[in-house]
């Protein structure tokens, strides 16, 4: 799959609160496969001389995470429709690669785009185990990846590194271990259960609460992991109730197993409010699948649409005219953002890419961009805001996920020296923390 972007008409560029960065210091440089151009006096390309950034964007587009992977494109090309894909004198072509959420495709696809078609830069893929791979590759290739959803906990821990930045989410313990700390305390449940994904991404999202909700006097009663690929959660929900817990903590990785779950736990007829679902299980992906069964749904994320905000409204106008009337999700969010922090430094700077693009990347701070407060850290991961979230039916007919509670400046260290953090096992079915 190839997708080629054409310039657009600039409307929405003004949309400061989710484009404007801070200072952003770096030296332009030329593509491998061209010549280096004289900067002008003003920066960028030299007058009549126009540079290509080649993006090579990996994202599941087909099977079971197809829905959450062609947001995360979606995103990517809202921002470009929106505002143009030239910018500073220089073209951003845009060549989609389907992965399906397989680390071998990933990878071979990842070759492709960089020993083929000569991009200059990768983002994606959305999937963790995709996400380590290509990320490997890219650094022993020397070509940068931006990761706007992937939210392995090592790709900004042990294998971080200057060409990989975490652009549009967090560490998959980061984004969860609020959720275990509401839970505990203002969500006054005593025992859990949880039931995640059996995979790095579900591991960490696990970790992230169980370690929440015991640092705060909670007890999880019972760990249960399910297959990626598993569509029929009944057995699941059975060890559930069997459990006998206050709570229900689930981590899916997105797409139809969010759906799937809910459909199972529902159809058997259990309490929904026990229920705490991390971002992707309860994303705009489920919340459309469900309807208006799933009101008063909590979760806990790092994007909440339904969060009072400028730079959010904006993003919403613009998507449910993009999308024919859909509120933008977190895949959608995290495709947005990325594509706006690239832009951002080729205003700023014209033809960049390399540990410069990533520098440049993670010298940006938001006051208040579509997550809230926002900067990176030294590990190249972004810090920032975990929402407790509430499905709230609106006005315009759609459903949103509110903020009920918010947890500022999150880092992915748990207030842990990272030296210490990184000492500590993998996050796995056997250590949790």
């Amino acid at each position: 799959m190839t997708s080629t972007m054409t310039t657009a008409p600039r409307r929405w560029v003004g949309f400061a609160g989710l484009v404007a960065t801070a200072a952003l210091v770096l030296t332009a440089c030329a593509p491998p496969q061209a010549a280096e151009p004289e900067p002008d006096a003003g920066g960028g390309a030299e007058e009549g001389v126009s540079e290509t950034l080649t993006v090579g964007y990996i994202s599941p587009v087909t099977g079971n995470f197809a829905v959450a992977g062609q947001e995360m494109v979606d995103g990517w090309n809202l921002y470009w429709e929106l505002n143009g894909n030239e910018v500073n004198g220089v073209t951003v072509e845009t060549i989609v690669e389907d992965d399906a959420g397989n680390p071998e495709i990933s990878l071979t696809k990842a070759a492709k785009l960089v020993e083929q078609d000569e991009v200059d830069v990768l983002v994606g893929p959305l999937l963790a185990n995709t996400a380590l791979a290509v990320a490997e590759y890219a650094a022993s290739v020397g070509i940068p990846n931006l990761h706007p959803v992937a939210a392995s906990d090592d790709l900004t821990q042990r294998n971080a590194n200057d060409l990989t930045v975490r652009t549009g989410s967090m560490g998959g313990s980061q984004a969860n271990y609020p959720g275990g700390e509401w839970a505990a305390t203002d969500g006054g449940f005593g025992t859990a259960v949880t039931l995640c994904a059996d995979y790095a991404f579900g591991w960490e999202s696990c970790a992230g609460f169980v370690q929440g909700f015991q640092d705060n006097g909670g007890e999880v009663v019972e760990q249960l992991w399910f297959p990626n690929s598993t569509t029929d959660f009944s057995t699941y929900v059975s060890q559930i109730q069997a459990a006998g817990a206050d709570m229900v903590y689930v981590a899916t990785a997105g797409g139809a197993p969010g759906p799937n779950f809910l459909t199972s736990y529902l159809g058997l007829g259990l309490d929904m409010d026990r229920l705490l679902l991390n971002c992707c299980s309860a994303d705009q992906g489920t919340l459309r699948a469900m309807g208006e069964q799933i009101v008063g749904l909590k979760s806990v994320s790092y994007w909440a649409e339904g969060r009072e905000s400028d730079a959010v409204a904006e993003l919403i106008e613009a998507y449910k005219e993009f999308s024919g009337g859909n509120v933008p999700g977190a895949y959608i969010a995290g495709g947005y953002i990325t594509a706006s922090l690239v832009a951002s430094v080729l205003e700023e700077q014209g033809f960049v890419t390399g540990e410069e693009l990533v520098a440049a990347i993670t010298e940006s701070t938001f006051e208040d961009n579509i997550f809230g407060s926002v900067s990176f850290d030294e590990y190249n991961n972004t810090v920032g805001p975990v929402y407790i979230r509430e499905v709230v039916l609106r006005e315009d007919g759609n459903l949103y996920n509110t903020p009920i509670a918010t947890y500022e400046d999150v880092d992915q260290w748990f207030g842990q020296d990272p030296e210490e953090a990184l000492g500590q096992p993998t996050y796995s079915q056997d250590f949790q923390g």
